[in-house]
């Protein structure tokens, strides 16, 4: 049974829509009052007689009566209920009992007749009304009342329970004129909403990451499909990239990189769609094509600019782009209508441009791309954003980091994943062709290749520091998989992967909240089997009282989220200042990871002048010799950190430990207590917890020895001073 009684609403353009759509329905197969229904004539009395009950009173003999017409009829439904409600009906609605029952008869055979599958009712219904729409919805027909809350007798309604109620901040009656609803028109939004449906969860976003996303992009939709798990259509699952590379490292190596992959498109069926220009707003003839759109309200304007998108060839991502422009403009809606429009004749516009729509049939043989190169505005962030929602992979490239903030900022919905490197330069221009820096001897070349041959591309088999930075990945494991992977180098892990320049490091970083079954013996030995001649140990003891420093001497180095390398690396303030530049910019590149992350519980200018302070401040001989030969896709430094007090974790500790995480070190908590101590300052996200079956408190650690090379320490010991 639906029967839903609307008291209110929130959003009036909204309602608005919703009634009108209503109101089309039904006037497809259904039904629809306004105020109140009107009176039985004589002739209906009459033609009402032969199935005129011989007990007004009598549910069993309302029944028989009922049971004739639905006969006549051949409407099955349940006649024992519907008799039961009208006899109720004919007790509780007046004196004249007669005439209840004559009116609510006359209603059902007038009405029930003609087979609704909806009625809308808009007034404020009496109490026989109300039992009349109720028997309708008992004999299965979809019920929707909007009183806005002036129907009095509701309360008095005895079935009111089944009924679902809707309400909203709004309850003033919307006025709208049914007489001049274009049904026609009406009919074609309800048949697009059908389709926008039809599309839904269609296109998914998958994840990638710096070092791979030039590949996973130039992989085809089938491989991608079955890649991750599913069974390719062709009218299934459409899966996309979407994903920013901002800034740059090796400059050769990085120009050589966008080039080939420009090229690559040459020998693909996919079509490249390259963006270098700003584009430019719509022209006075591109708006008139779309055509006029009412502006009544916020939502039929956007309907009607949804409606006309239309990818001849493609009805797929017709129905797609129609979807998302809807949802995308209701997300940019703040209440000006001007503006919602401007950004929709865009995007509209945009999309036409780059398919061509109004000159040929689009027909894609494989997931097209757009790349987007150089500065980008607002608008042309969110157009990325509509055409990855409506099936495109979209790759946004910039070699300059002042486009950063805006990209995070604009970037709705965090669809579009976003890698900052290092370096920056103005964009200029995309790179039309490769580098070549140094003329080869021939030996020196013999050895390139030989060395490209043995180190390049899918070997395995890589360089001693071949690669100068690092993407860290942290691992999903199982409290039993650490013990299989703690000694395992890099490159052999799953999640490694290398393009370019940059490689990803798997690595762990975890919390082992108390001791399993109790049994110390072995959990000391856990941790003795952890330790490695690259291993620093840390035992936790109480935080020492330090005056709070000042950090505003720091505040110079950064805006708007990105701090400024080159200001950094020239101040008297660059603890890294006597480092190789490899090292430096390293460094400068993790703590801007370490502030772009979301992994600390910090925010503004104490995130951004305690990662400064704390991270510079991290260098110490140790430190900075455990980093400098730290080789990416081998053996991988590791902390161990023992915590049996009660004293959380500071947040110059978290930092650093989160510095580290995504310099590429394994990271291990003990905590047989189980009390927070991470987590003050450092997001669930960022770490695995393994919770054991028991806790244990005032336990005295016993001293461990690291293999070959004693690393341990105070306070982060040897490894990091003490601030």
């Amino acid at each position: 049974m639906e029967f839903t009684r609307y008291v209110g609403y929130d959003d009036p353009d909204g309602f608005r829509s919703f009634l009108i759509g209503q109101f089309a329905a039904t006037r497809q197969n259904g039904l629809f009052f306004k105020e109140k229904l009107p009176l039985a004539t004589t002739d209906e009395i009459s033609k009402a007689a032969e199935f005129t009950a011989s007990s007004f009173e009598s549910a069993a003999d309302i029944k028989r009566g009922l049971d004739m017409f639905l006969h006549k009829v051949n409407i099955p439904c349940d006649s024992a209920k519907l008799a039961e409600i009208m006899s109720q009906a004919v007790a509780e609605c007046g004196a004249n009992k007669k005439n209840t029952y004559f009116v609510v008869l006359c209603w059902l055979i007038k009405y029930l007749s003609v087979r609704p599958s909806a009625v809308l009712y808009i007034g404020s219904a009496a109490l026989r009304e109300l039992y009349f729409l109720y028997m309708l919805a008992a004999a299965g027909v979809k019920v929707t009342v909007v009183s806005y809350g002036l129907d009095t007798d509701f309360s008095k309604f005895p079935y009111k329970d089944d009924v679902t109620i809707k309400g909203g901040r709004n309850t003033a009656p919307l006025q709208i004129d049914f007489s001049k609803i274009d049904l026609s028109q009406e009919a074609k939004r309800a048949e697009m909403r059908a389709e926008c449906e039809r599309v839904s969860g269609l296109v998914k976003r998958l994840d990638t990451s710096a070092a791979g996303m030039f590949e996973d992009i130039l992989k085809d939709r089938r491989s991608r499909v079955v890649g991750n798990g599913g069974v390719f259509t062709e009218d299934g699952e459409i899966p996309v990239y979407s994903a920013a590379l901002i800034g740059f490292d090796e400059e050769t190596v990085y120009t050589n990189m966008l080039v080939k992959f420009k090229e690559s498109f040459a020998g693909l069926k996919k079509q490249l769609i390259f963006i270098e220009k700003p584009l430019e707003n719509p022209n006075a003839d591109e708006v008139r094509a779309l055509g006029s759109v009412p502006r009544t309200s916020t939502a039929e304007m956007i309907e009607a600019l949804a409606m006309s998108i239309s990818l001849s060839g493609d009805p797929t991502r017709t129905a797609l782009a129609r979807r998302t422009l809807t949802e995308l403009l209701g997300e940019l809606n703040t209440g000006n209508q001007t503006v919602v429009l401007n950004y929709g004749n865009k995007l509209i516009t945009w999309l036409y441009r780059c398919t061509q729509a109004r000159k040929y049939a689009v027909r894609y043989e494989d997931i097209p791309v757009i790349l987007y190169y150089g500065d980008i505005s607002q608008s042309e962030m969110y157009f990325l954003n509509f055409m990855s929602r409506c099936g495109f992979d979209t790759v946004y490239i910039s070699p300059d980091k002042k486009n950063s903030a805006l990209v995070i900022d604009k970037n709705l919905g965090g669809r579009m994943q976003i890698f900052e490197l290092p370096q920056s330069k103005e964009s200029g221009s995309y790179p039309n062709k490769s580098i070549k820096m140094k003329v080869a001897t021939v030996a020196y070349s013999a050895e390139r290749d030989l060395d490209t041959m043995l180190y390049g591309g899918d070997t395995g088999i890589y360089r001693s520091f071949q690669f100068p930075n690092s993407q860290s990945v942290t691992l999903k494991t199982t409290f039993e998989e650490i013990a299989i992977l703690w000694k395992q180098e890099a490159r052999f892990r799953t999640g490694f992967t290398t393009a370019g320049n940059l490689v990803s490091v798997p690595n762990i970083f975890a919390k082992i909240s108390g001791v399993e079954d109790g049994n110390l013996n072995n959990y000391w030995e856990d941790i003795r089997q952890r330790l490695t001649p690259d291993t620093t140990l840390i035992v936790k003891g109480k935080n020492p009282e330090e005056p709070e420093p000042d950090m505003g001497v720091y505040r110079q180095f950064y805006r708007n989220g990105q701090y400024d390398v080159e200001k950094l690396k020239a101040s008297t303030l660059n603890k890294f200042s006597y480092l190789p530049d490899r090292i430096q910019d390293m460094m400068f590149y993790k703590l801007q990871e370490t502030a772009s992350c979301g992994f600390l519980k910090l925010q503004g200018d104490e995130l951004m002048c305690r990662i400064l302070y704390h991270g510079m401040n991290i260098v110490t001989k140790a430190f900075l010799q455990t980093v400098q030969k730290f080789d990416f896709t081998r053996a991988i430094p590791k902390l161990i950190y023992i915590d049996a007090v009660e004293d959380t974790f500071t947040v110059w500790e978290c930092i650093q430990l989160v510095l580290c995480n995504l310099i590429g070190y394994d990271i291990l908590i003990y905590t047989p207590t189980g009390y927070k101590n991470l987590e003050t300052y450092v997001s669930p996200d960022a770490f695995e917890e393994h919770i054991m079956n028991q806790f244990l408190y005032d336990m005295e650690v016993p001293k461990f020895k690291i293999p070959s090379e004693e690393k341990s320490g105070g306070f982060f010991g040897k490894l990091f001073g003490k601030h």
